[in-house]
């Protein structure tokens, strides 16, 4: 009985120290990742980035350690902003600064985040796009403004920022942005919802992507927004995306109910050839509809007979589209 039990207490001795010995190696691995900003080891979510040192355009060299943050201490980074990117499916942030060879002054730091998925990520680009921003070409969304550049691919929203003005600067951020796509696998660039939307008189920097409360609406998700120039002005138009095409329909007489509870006067109601409500608020014009899957229509307009328009061609395509 004594050896027995003397076996029995060897035998949980062992199992314990495995146990120390495993939870130790886990915490040395996440120190090691963090440390040295392995993303493949987060959580298995970042397989795709394996280095950041790899970017630093010619010229250039690393000048600070890589930063990992999380949802928990993401607004250590960007303390203020962090509700915006965890509530649009952010998985992690990686960032790094790069400095000129010949001038340490010039420093540009590049922040990668992970949103999940390309929607998301859209609609954390589009909604803090600047309106003076100027669209970068060859790239499937991506800006300028100012010292800062931002783009998407894939997954991943980027933001490339020069700590001071150099032309020298721009065309390294340039470069960054283009090894981003080259050496990174983030998944398809294209949102197909984009292409509902009429093309003429389209604004490419007007495009965004609200995917909670849209209008503040709280039922109005997966909302994107599009702006055409007409005249002197421009007129919004809409499309909420509902995966369920039989909710639609009520989901357009509840957003008609929202405007007129806010003070919105019926001008215009279910017209027999498109179907949709035409309404006042506050002298802009709002006009609502459904088609299929989809709530559409115009975002105070100014102008009602160019809303009208929009809204018109608006229809037609997403009819066209069935």
């Amino acid at each position: 009985m004594v050896l027995r039990a003397r076996r029995l207490e060897t035998a949980v001795s062992f199992c314990i120290l495995a146990v120390i010995v495993f939870i130790s190696a886990v915490i040395l691995f996440k120190q090691y990742c963090y440390t040295n900003v392995i993303p493949s080891c987060v959580a298995g979510k970042q397989a795709e980035i394996t280095d950041m040192t790899g970017l630093a355009p010619d010229g250039f060299e690393p000048a600070s350690k890589a930063e990992v943050y999380d949802a928990e201490n993401l607004y250590e980074k960007i303390d203020g902003k962090a509700p915006l990117y965890t509530e649009s499916g952010f998985k992690g942030l990686f960032c790094r600064r790069f400095a000129a060879l010949d001038s340490k002054g010039l420093l540009i730091e590049l922040c990668i985040y992970d949103m999940g998925g390309v929607k998301n990520a859209f609609s954390v680009y589009s909604t803090q796009m600047r309106q003076d921003a100027e669209i970068l070409k060859g790239f499937a969304f991506a800006y300028r403004a100012d010292n800062m550049a931002c783009l998407i691919h894939g997954k991943y929203y980027v933001e490339i920022t020069g700590l001071s003005e150099s032309d020298k600067l721009i065309e390294a951020m340039n470069r960054i942005a283009v090894g981003i796509t080259q050496q990174f696998s983030g998944g398809a660039t294209e949102i197909a919802e984009l292409a509902l939307f009429p093309s003429e008189g389209l604004i490419a920097a007007g495009r965004k992507l609200y995917l909670k409360g849209a209008f503040g609406f709280t039922p109005m998700t997966d909302t994107f927004t599009a702006q055409y120039g007409y005249g002197s002005g421009t007129v919004t138009a809409f499309i909420s995306v509902q995966p369920d095409g039989t909710a639609t329909d009520k989901l357009a007489e509840s957003y008609r109910k929202f405007l007129i509870d806010n003070g919105g006067v019926v001008k215009e109601a279910e017209d027999k050839s498109v179907k949709w409500t035409v309404i006042d608020i506050d002298g802009s014009v709002e006009i609502i509809f459904s088609v299929d899957r989809f709530v559409a229509g115009v975002h105070g307009a100014d102008d009602a007979q160019a809303a009208r328009k929009i809204a018109a061609r608006l229809f037609s395509g997403l009819e066209g589209s069935r």
